[in-house]
């Protein structure tokens, strides 16, 4: 178990805290299970366990310390929860059968985790929870798993016309259609740690008092806020779109570059579109055109990478098969010669990336769920037109 191996006074720290934030249920409550926002839970273990808090990358993972990542959970009363969306993905699987949905869900969902770990260089997926029972919170964790696809079965006797319950002969799931949601029963955990939870009955009062005390005004403002530094950052898609608005990846560019003509290419060659749209809407964001930069990729492994190109059309690792052999070998785990489709992406769960500019010459990449690049652009012109 995770939690049992990390130093006692990690995890003694770690109750504190969620003990004093749950304290404060009142400002946001009236029940007796103690109140904890899940952006929270995730910022008070990532700090006292000193993790890696992956819940801000459009990954399986909210958390990763060393080669193991932890999905963060908490809740009160049923232990059926959700585990994945897939709302993006509809026009994939509606049509299909039931057998066939839930096919198509638990290859999503297995791909989804595969991508995660083969991402951020992780080995082993753990559940980590907090259950908030009255005036108490409990510690527990729990197996994350891919779906064995091979044992599915479908309890008939329990489904309807907006759910589907199976199982995979290690866990319950339900999918429900109308939410395209997956949910998972979390069934059998072992109780790892428990404590008592004095929800305040005049929070203000307590706040009040805090004022001044400035360590702990300043510990509680730290694990409470949270966007912490900001970031310039840029989306950029890895496909393209035809006039009749269908998502496709060109055969012998962008992630196919090691397709094209031309010349002898490396077959890892590949390169991130910098169309024109983008590159206007992103003016000084990256160096200049054949200026290196430094790019760090979501396990921490970093890059020599540039805007190469006529017009600055695309950004390249330096050698430009380097980024190609992580992503296709490493990650994806294709083989040579593989042909990248957008119905692969739509697998893998990715269709686009992210770039952080951490300062003018040392940036981070990190992979995003489908549809992000859209719904970026769409906010951007929501602000625009405030």
């Amino acid at each position: 178990m995770f939690y049992d191996k990390q130093p006692s006074n990690q995890r003694e720290n770690y109750k504190k805290m969620l003990k004093i934030i749950g304290s404060l249920s009142n400002l946001f409550s009236e029940s007796d299970k103690p109140f904890l926002y899940y952006r929270c839970h995730e910022n008070i273990f990532c700090k006292y366990f000193e993790a890696r808090n992956l819940s801000r990358e459009d990954c399986s993972a909210d958390a990763q310390k060393v080669t193991t990542g932890i999905g963060l959970k908490t809740w009160v009363d049923t232990d059926n929860q959700k585990v994945a969306e897939f709302n993006k993905l509809k026009a994939s699987y509606m049509s299909l059968l039931k057998e066939e949905m839930i096919q198509k869900i638990a290859e999503y969902r297995n791909e989804r985790i595969r991508i995660t770990m083969k991402l951020h260089g992780i080995t082993e997926m753990i559940y980590h929870i907090v259950k908030r029972v009255p005036n108490a919170m409990q510690i527990y964790e729990y197996a994350f798993e891919m779906i064995d696809i091979e044992n599915i079965k479908l309890n008939k006797d329990k489904g309807s016309s907006t759910n589907i319950y199976f199982n995979d002969g290690k866990h319950e799931y339900h999918f429900n259609i109308s939410k395209s949601t997956l949910y998972m029963t979390f069934e059998g955990m072992t109780l790892l740690d428990s404590f008592d939870v004095n929800i305040l009955e005049d929070p203000y009062e307590y706040l009040e008092k805090l004022v001044g005390e400035e360590s702990v005004v300043s510990e509680v403002k730290e694990i409470l806020d949270e966007k912490g530094k900001e970031y310039e950052q840029l989306c950029l898609r890895l496909y393209s779109t035809t006039a009749s608005g269908e998502k496709i990846v060109h055969e012998k560019s962008g992630l196919n570059q090691w397709n094209a003509g031309g010349r002898v290419r490396n077959p890892n060659e590949l390169y991130i579109p910098y169309p024109a749209f983008d590159r206007e809407r992103s003016v000084g964001f990256f160096p200049s055109r054949e200026e290196s930069f430094t790019l760090t990729l979501p396990d921490g492994k970093m890059l020599s990478a540039k805007v190469c190109q006529a017009d600055g059309k695309a950004i390249m690792s330096n050698p430009n098969y380097e980024l190609g052999k992580w992503l296709l070998r490493d990650v994806f785990e294709l083989p040579e010669g593989t042909l990248i489709t957008y119905e692969m992406l739509e697998k893998f769960g990715v269709d686009s990336v992210v770039f952080t500019k951490i300062d003018d010459r040392i940036y981070k990449i990190d992979f995003t769920n489908i549809g992000t690049y859209e719904e970026l652009l769409s906010e951007d012109s929501s602000t625009d037109k405030e």
